[in-house]
């Protein structure tokens, strides 16, 4: 009894030192795990909330006992506060880089990311996040998390804040030049920071593809929902920042938006919403996924591997994916020693005739030292000869910066190339004095159809019902042999089958609501007829 007795009258002056002081403290001297075993639990904060972690462990002190957030872990390694009161006016904190992989940590306030602390090989070393503008008044909570599958182990400590009690009045202005990008899948929006003698705590985005729109209550967040593929999706976003991309969208849809400032958070939220809040919408491209390849099957087909120098191959890595899946792996270190290697991933041969605007993306990752991976595009090459008797233009994109990175390449304009076989390809080399590890995933090439192209002797085809819940029926023009393809916004086949027949059924009760594509090749055509599937 005594022991809880004094307990709480700690916690009560803990809280009384922060609500006076207007400062806050957490040391982690409650957190329980102190071994290299990962483990999910909770801990009574040092502010007297309960906090939370999820795949910690604890034997990488800063000032012991210290959590060590897990890299790539399920679930996702986690440490968050509960409720604390007061307000938060600036936030810091020490970290340090527990192993070879590079820290990128994500910090949010109140669900809405703040900053992202990273490191650059600097194991072992403890570093200050610095002095981070929070500006939130009433209650936050505080969340350290590993968004990024490839984010290495993060060892956190010492996170100070200052108080924020004062409760301020709605935003003066709304942001200005509200603006819509459309890109292959994405619509990226911009604008200018709200200025006037009240700034906003931040800005909240709605999007619809129906252009229908609630508008926001005083005193009532509104939760993030950055999944816009399913027509409607929200996004809170700091002050400042002045940009936020939705991705995953669906080709040829139209989409729009607007945004709300506001002041304060929690039942303290204050939007501005007089007047007509800024607007935009744009249409995002007639877009098709030409290939895509995510080796989520295990396998290169129908990519292949030419080996034209050495004994290591490319080879599937089944658990370091941008998702915790599937990716290409390529070494030339063997044998506790480096090794000479050229070793080719070549696309199948793709007809750039029928698009227009072609573009390409994937994401790399690589660690070590040695030759940077090539990008390369051919319109030349036969598909089955040494690949170096063709000839190779180079492809400008991102490239990982190292330390397992999982980076975007962006969208890299490959419209150059044309003809009916072009080939895409990423060359790894390695020396006997450096050889770097390469790892590759995600991978499309995207293109938009051309207008008018005549389907000469291709098999046309009807869907019905479309939209449809469960079982579809396709009717074909002709007898002859066909390839049919189903095929989601992603560009992974969800359904594949040859037939003669003039109809064939499919059973899709199995798909997930959405946009898909059906493919119809005929064997007596290079032409192919794409038609959009609606799954309700």
């Amino acid at each position: 009894m005594k022991k809880t007795i004094l307990l709480g009258l700690s916690f009560a002056l803990i809280l009384f030192a922060q609500w006076t002081k207007g400062q806050g403290l957490e040391n982690f001297t409650n957190y329980p795990e102190t071994a290299n075993a990962y483990h999910d639990g909770t801990f009574t904060g040092m502010d007297g909330s309960t906090w939370t972690y999820k795949q910690c462990r604890g034997d990488s002190a800063i000032t012991a006992p210290t959590p060590t957030l897990g890299k790539n872990r399920t679930p996702t390694a986690e440490v968050f506060s509960g409720t604390i009161h007061g307000g938060c006016g600036t936030l810091s904190f020490d970290f340090k880089q527990v192993f070879s992989t590079n820290v990128s940590l994500d910090v949010f306030v109140n669900g809405i990311l703040l900053t992202t602390v990273t490191t650059a090989s600097q194991i072992g070393a403890v570093v200050n996040s610095g002095t981070l503008n929070v500006n939130v008044p009433g209650d936050f909570i505080l969340d350290f998390k590993q968004n990024s599958t490839s984010a290495g182990q993060c060892a956190i400590d010492n996170i100070t804040w200052t108080g924020n009690n004062t409760i301020l009045p709605e935003p003066t202005n709304y942001p200005a030049s509200f603006t819509a990008v459309p890109g292959n899948f994405k619509m990226t929006l911009n604008w200018a920071d709200a200025t006037g003698a009240q700034a906003p705590t931040g800005y909240l985005i709605l999007g619809s593809s129906s252009n229908n729109f609630t508008t926001p209550a005083d005193g009532t967040p509104v939760a993030d929902d950055p999944n816009l593929s399913d027509g409607t999706a929200a996004k809170n976003v700091l002050a400042g920042v002045q940009t936020y991309s939705f991705t995953g969208l669906l080709s040829n849809t139209p989409y729009y938006f607007r945004i709300y400032p506001y002041t304060n958070s929690g039942t303290l939220i204050n939007y501005k919403t007089d007047g007509a809040a800024p607007a935009t919408g744009a249409t995002t491209p007639n877009t098709y996924i030409i290939i895509q390849k995510n080796f989520n099957d295990f396998s290169f087909t129908p990519w292949t591997t030419p080996s034209i120098i050495g004994a290591q191959l490319w080879a599937i890595d089944s658990i370091h994916g941008t998702s915790s899946s599937a990716c290409a792996k390529i070494s030339g270190y063997a044998n506790a020693a480096n090794n000479q290697n050229e070793d080719w991933l070549i696309s199948p041969s793709m007809n750039f005739d029928m698009y227009t605007n072609e573009a390409l993306s994937f994401e790399s990752a690589f660690n070590y030292t040695g030759d940077p991976i090539a990008v390369l595009i051919s319109s030349n090459f036969d598909g089955t000869s040494d690949p170096n008797t063709a000839t190779w233009a180079p492809v400008s994109g991102t490239l990982s910066a190292g330390g397992w990175v999982w980076t975007p390449s962006g969208d890299i304009d490959i419209s150059s190339a044309s003809g009916t076989h072009v080939y895409v390809a990423f060359k790894y080399t390695s020396n006997t004095t450096a050889s770097s590890t390469w790892e590759l995933d995600d991978i499309i090439v995207m293109g938009i159809p051309q207008v008018g192209i005549q389907e000469h002797n291709a098999t046309d085809f009807t869907i019905s019902p479309n939209p449809s819940v469960a079982m579809v029926k396709l009717t074909f023009s002709g007898n002859e042999q066909k390839e049919v393809k189903v095929i989601n916004i992603l560009g992974n086949v969800v359904a594949s089958r040859a037939t003669t027949q003039p109809v064939e059924s499919f059973d899709f009760s199995n798909l997930s609501k959405g946009v898909y594509f059906v493919q119809v090749k005929s064997e007596s055509s290079d032409k192919v007829i794409t038609k959009k599937l609606i799954m309700q």
